[in-house]
């Protein structure tokens, strides 16, 4: 009896002490960088070192939270990324919230694998990744047009021609893959604020950005074959 309560009595004591840690470290946060939005504050595998999520981003720090570590935090034994694993699980979204109507709905072969993708129609990396997907089959798209004016002016306008077009994925890939710019049409009521609005919810601050059936973020364009082997590793 004496042995387990020691042992019961040390453990709340390290967790305790864990706790106060990561308090102190949090509390240095806000006085070194008060401008600075801090999402999470965890224990890293490494002593003394924390995990620092913030400005969408994982950072580590020492107690003083004066300095950071910026990178990857590699476990060689095992061959694993473990701030990349980190990042997948705090940037993950719940995909069944996702409004499914502002999305162009795209089902390639049997459509059994899905990739939720916000996309500008003018971002260079939007149509490398849209050459990419052309590669891969039995997979369907929702499609979120997400105009970043700031960058593109003139990509609202497009977004808007898109989604009022009568085969709006086609249009899509004929202006992205084609250059043909999508004819003009009658006015009509988009999704696109709203998507933008979405977007700001969900932290999306660039393009593309595409989730996977678990939710799971991937930032930038991608190959064909990274796409297939992240589609393979979703249940």
């Amino acid at each position: 009896m004496k042995t387990w309560f020691t042992a019961l009595s040390f453990s709340l004591f390290t967790l305790t002490t864990a706790h106060a840690n990561i308090q102190t470290v949090e509390q240095n946060l806000k006085k070194n960088f008060p401008s600075i939005p801090v999402k999470s504050v965890t224990n890293s595998p490494v002593k003394d070192i924390y995990e620092v999520y913030m400005g969408g981003r994982i950072v580590y720090t020492n107690e003083d939270a004066k300095y950071f570590f910026v990178g990857n935090l590699i476990d060689l034994k095992e061959q694993k990324n473990l701030t990349e694993e980190r990042e997948r699980a705090l940037t993950a979204i719940d995909v069944k919230k996702l409004p499914l109507d502002q999305a162009i709905k795209h089902v390639k072969g049997n459509g059994e694998r899905v990739l939720y993708i916000f996309s500008d129609p003018d971002c260079p990396y939007c149509h490398q990744l849209e050459k990419e997907l052309t590669q891969v089959n039995n997979v369907t798209i929702y499609l979120f047009l997400y105009p970043i004016t700031r960058l593109h002016p003139n990509a609202a306008t497009v977004a808007e021609q898109i989604w009022c077009a009568k085969n709006q994925y086609q249009t899509w890939q004929d202006y992205l893959l084609k250059k043909k710019t999508p004819a003009k049409v009658t006015s009509c009521t988009t999704p696109i604020e709203k998507n933008i609005q979405l977007a700001k919810t969900l932290d999306v601050d660039g393009t593309p950005t595409f989730f996977l059936k678990d939710g799971s973020r991937v930032s930038g364009a991608r190959s064909a074959g990274e796409i297939e082997l992240l589609l393979k590793a979703v249940p």
